[in-house]
C-alpha cells in the first residue's frame, strides 16, 4: 500500500499544518461538549451522517492501523496515534506493531480529485463495495475532502463468500444472518483545505470519517459535530472530536453489526440522547 501511495502522490511538498492543539507525543482525547440535545435533533443528526452498506450499519472487526502521507511524519505520526487512541477509547483493537496492515489511510493530497481518479485506475480494490456512481462523484473536483471505505459482506463468523456462496448459520427476526465489515477507510483531504487547521481537528475528523462510514452533516443541525469541520457556514468548527460524535461511535461499536440499519440507527439515537438527559 505504501509503494501505491508514493506513486499516487507523486512529489508532493508537505502540507503545512499550524500545530496549535497538543504535541505530537500527548495521548489523551478531549471530547468537546454540548448539553441539552433534544431528541430530534439527535435523530436528524444520526440520519444524516450514517451511510449504509447493504442496509447495515459497516464498522471495522480487524485491528486498527492508521497510515497518514502527505505531510511530514512527525505531524502524520500525531495524526495516526490519536486515531488509535480514539479507537482504544472504544474499546477496539488496536494493531501496535511497526509496519502493521493498514486499514486507514489518511491523505494530504495536492488535488484530492486527481488522486481518487489515479486509485480507481490502479488500485480498484481499495473501492471495494462502492457503486459507479459513487466513485464518479469523489473523482470530480470541488469538495476539499473525500472518504469511503472498502466494505465486504460475511457472515456470523466473519466468513467471506466462498464459491458464490454465503453460508449462514441461524436465522432471526431479529438479527440479520450478515455482517458489513469495514475492510479499510481512507480520508483524503485538499492540502489547501488543512490551511489554519490543527493536528488535532485533522486528526478528530480523520478518525469520524474513517471508524464509521459517515458523512458531513447538513448545515444548521442542531449538534455540535467536528463532522462540520469543512462546513463554510458554520460560525465556529469544534476544536475536536465533540460529545455526540463519540457517543455515536461508541453506540454504534457497542454491538456487531447484526441488526438492520433502521434498527442500529434507532439504537444509537437513543443512545445519545440517554446520554445527554
Amino acid at each position: 500500500m505504501m509503494a501505491a501511495l508514493a506513486a499516487l502522490l507523486m512529489v508532493q511538498q508537505a502540507a503545512p499544518v499550524e500545530q496549535q492543539q497538543p504535541p505530537p507525543d500527548q495521548a489523551d482525547v478531549v471530547v468537546e461538549t454540548q448539553r441539552d440535545l433534544s431528541r430530534e435533533a439527535v435523530k436528524t443528526y444520526v440520519g444524516q451522517i450514517t451511510q449504509y452498506a447493504e442496509l447495515q450499519i459497516a464498522r471495522f472487526h480487524d485491528p486498527i492501523c492508521p497510515v497518514v502521507a502527505g505531510m511530514p511524519e512527525q505531524y502524520g505520526g500525531y495524526i495516526a496515534r490519536r486515531i488509535k487512541d480514539i479507537a482504544r477509547q472504544l474499546k477496539l483493537r488496536v494493531a501496535d506493531k511497526p509496519n502493521c496492515p493498514a486499514n486507514i489511510l489518511v491523505v494530504i493530497a495536492i488535488d484530492g480529485a486527481a488522486f481518487v481518479r489515479g486509485v480507481r485506475s490502479d488500485h480498484a480494490d481499495w473501492l471495494a463495495g462502492m457503486h459507479t456512481p459513487d466513485v464518479d462523484r469523489l473523482a470530480r473536483p470541488g469538495p476539499p475532502v473525500r472518504a469511503w471505505s472498502a466494505t465486504s459482506v460475511r457472515n456470523e463468523d466473519g466468513a467471506f463468500v466462498s464459491g458464490g456462496t454465503l453460508i449462514v448459520k441461524s436465522a432471526s427476526i431479529l438479527r440479520e444472518p450478515t455482517r458489513q465489515y469495514i475492510d479499510s477507510s481512507f480520508v483524503v483531504l485538499d492540502r489547501t483545505a488543512t490551511y489554519g487547521l490543527t493536528l488535532r481537528q485533522i486528526a478528530d475528523y480523520a478518525a469520524m470519517r474513517s471508524l464509521a462510514r459517515t458523512r458531513e452533516p447538513l448545515p444548521g443541525g442542531g449538534i455540535n459535530t467536528i463532522l462540520s469541520l469543512f462546513d463554510k457556514s458554520a460560525p465556529m468548527h469544534p476544536a475536536g472530536i465533540t460529545s455526540a460524535d463519540m457517543a455515536y461511535l461508541q453506540a454504534l461499536y457497542a454491538r456487531e453489526g447484526a441488526e438492520s440499519g433502521v434498527q442500529e440507527r434507532a439504537r444509537i439515537a437513543r443512545r445519545i440522547s440517554k446520554g445527554h438527559e
